[in-house]
């Protein structure tokens, strides 16, 4: 490249030649504003998400119902019933669609929406993924679609082995599509996500914020050792709490990687109250899909790990060289494309732990550009300072900016048994544990 330019200029340049296909651009145009426009990249993605689903959020105000066939169908026939909704309350715009608080056959859930028509271009063009994918496969079988095509995805994910019976995941009720709209029906639990909650305020001692994070990376073990997906939208909000009956807080203590289990201490605030992950399954891809995908997966980019952030800049470097400084011409749309790693979520999971244990504050601050994200997720040093001093090393771990290292530095020190997995989520897991019985579990 003949002369540095900036960021700004890379992206507005590219898109003038039309270079890059649409969905593409909608991901990257959320990191485009100027200084004086207002709202951090969060707030843009939200925004955007409400344009799009604007005159559904009104007439659902009107109405107060939402009805969307079912794609489990029937266990004994291919016939779809209608699922029919009263709508409770609006939750809220997540970073794919509106999130309803509903009931259905006079039992609460939460209901997703999603654009259908997004969604399935968003699968033609980055590639076989996340939910849009699954329901892609299912409706191009040559045979009829019903509970068991569908329920070996989505609704029966029930993993054997110790992870999955912990129930550290939000369960999927019920999918369904209209021509317009992809609908997830869901349990429905609180919206405190974990960065909202203050352990001091909770009066929490420092093994329940251990018990806590505990609760956040044994959903993350489900996913990646006995399902084998990862999520890519990892995030604070990811994480949602729930009241529990102390007598159904199981195990006691979640040891994985100890033959002893270890019972809380009488009135922690633990044994009331932990954290599930919601899983929508939106940008979820296999672990053995090797294939890079594009822009699609990225769930919010203010929790992508330094390497992705390298990536895009590299290409877009690269764009700039070719079709602008040189002058060539593609055939067809370009899609930038990333290899998304368990790494990915393993550094959104540390972002999370962070701001979890910093009352919230996020290590970057509230980046408004492309140019303040990637100074930020660059060049930022943590500041670990206010963070107990047990939990320091751990979440450093995971903050390592350089994937390699953060991969070896997270399963030094762990067993054979999780070296041999290779899960960086399970290391994380073993080394929190670890954590806990040190200070008199």
């Amino acid at each position: 490249m003949s002369e540095k330019q900036s960021i700004y200029k890379l992206i507005k340049s590219l898109k003038g030649l039309k270079v890059y296909d649409e969905y593409t651009w909608d991901k990257l145009e959320l990191l485009t504003a100027t200084p004086e426009e207002t709202g951090d990249i969060s707030q843009r993605e939200r925004q955007v998400v409400s344009e799009v689903f604007g005159d559904f959020v009104r007439r659902v105000e009107d109405d107060g119902k939402i009805r969307f066939d079912s794609l489990a169908g029937s266990e004994s026939g291919s016939v779809r019933a209608t699922t029919s909704c009263d709508v409770t309350k609006f939750l809220g715009f997540g970073n794919t669609g509106p999130v309803y608080a509903v009931t259905a056959g006079g039992k609460p859930y939460a209901l997703k929406l999603y654009s259908a028509a997004r969604v399935r271009g968003m699968i033609q063009t980055h590639g076989n993924f996340g939910l849009g994918g699954i329901l892609h496969d299912v409706e191009n079988l040559d045979k009829p679609t019903v509970l068991s095509d569908l329920g070996k995805r989505v609704f029966s994910k029930k993993p054997k082995e110790i992870y999955g019976r912990c129930k550290r995941m939000v369960k999927i009720h019920d999918v369904g599509v209209d021509k317009d709209f992809m609908y997830v029906l869901m349990d429905l639990l609180d919206v405190d996500p974990i960065s909202k909650i203050d352990p001091e305020e909770l009066g929490a001692e420092f093994i329940d914020v251990v018990s806590w994070a505990v609760d956040c990376c044994v959903a993350l073990c489900q996913l990646h050792v006995e399902e084998a997906r990862l999520h890519l939208n990892i995030r604070p909000e990811a994480f949602i709490r729930q009241a529990v009956k102390e007598s159904s807080r199981l195990p006691k203590y979640s040891f994985f990687h100890y033959p002893k289990k270890y019972e809380r201490h009488p009135g922690c605030r633990s044994l009331t109250t932990e954290f599930i992950m919601v899983d929508h399954l939106d940008n979820s891809v296999d672990i053995a899909d090797k294939d890079t995908k594009g822009l699609g997966t990225v769930g919010s980019w203010l929790f992508i790990p330094p390497e992705q952030i390298l990536q895009v800049l590299k290409t877009l470097r690269g764009g700039y060289e070719a079709f602008v400084e040189k002058g060539l011409r593609s055939q067809e749309p370009v899609t930038m494309r990333l290899k998304r790693t368990q790494m990915d979520d393993v550094w959104a999971l540390g972002l999370t732990f962070y701001q979890f244990l910093m009352g919230g504050r996020s290590p970057f601050g509230e980046p408004r550009n492309l140019a303040d994200m990637v100074h930020s997720i660059l060049l930022s040093r943590f500041d670990f300072s206010s963070i107990d001093p047990r939990l320091r090393p751990l979440i450093a771990g995971m903050l390592e900016k350089d994937p390699a290292k953060r991969f070896q530095g997270l399963l030094q020190g762990c067993p054979d048994k999780v070296k041999a997995r290779r899960s960086a989520a399970e290391a994380v897991l073993f080394k929190l544990e670890e954590i806990a019985l040190s200070c008199g579990a």
